[in-house]
């Protein structure tokens, strides 16, 4: 592997760690919120919703590191293009490129 590809796998891997260390901090607080919450019910509906979606984002960092570790992270699966650096700097766990992330969220909203 070159040495910009490690530096670069590196980079990644540490924002992708970091950002499922946050994530994961952010279930466990919810998830003992929600067992809180729940013997009063108020609250336990936006809670559950929340948790959900942690446990969906946290799904989405797996499989970026996966990616990563498969040598495939940083292409576009639609379309096979590199997706640009700075998008996966934004959006470490991007799957696909901006102009493919468009068009899907365009045919999602019909």
């Amino acid at each position: 592997m070159k040495a910009k590809a490690r530096t670069i796998t590196k980079e990644f891997d540490r924002r992708l760690r970091e950002a499922r260390r946050e994530v994961c901090r952010t279930v466990v607080g919810t998830t003992e919120e929600l067992a809180t919450l729940e013997a009063e019910r108020e609250g336990a509906d936006v809670l559950a919703r929340l948790d959900t979606a942690e446990r969906r984002l946290l799904g989405e960092i797996d499989a970026a590191r996966a990616r990563l570790a498969a040598g495939t992270f940083g292409t576009c699966e639609q379309c096979g293009q590199a997706i640009p650096r700075a998008r996966l700097r934004a959006v470490p766990a991007a799957r696909l490129c901006v102009v493919c992330e468009r068009a899907a969220e365009s045919a999602a909203s019909r």
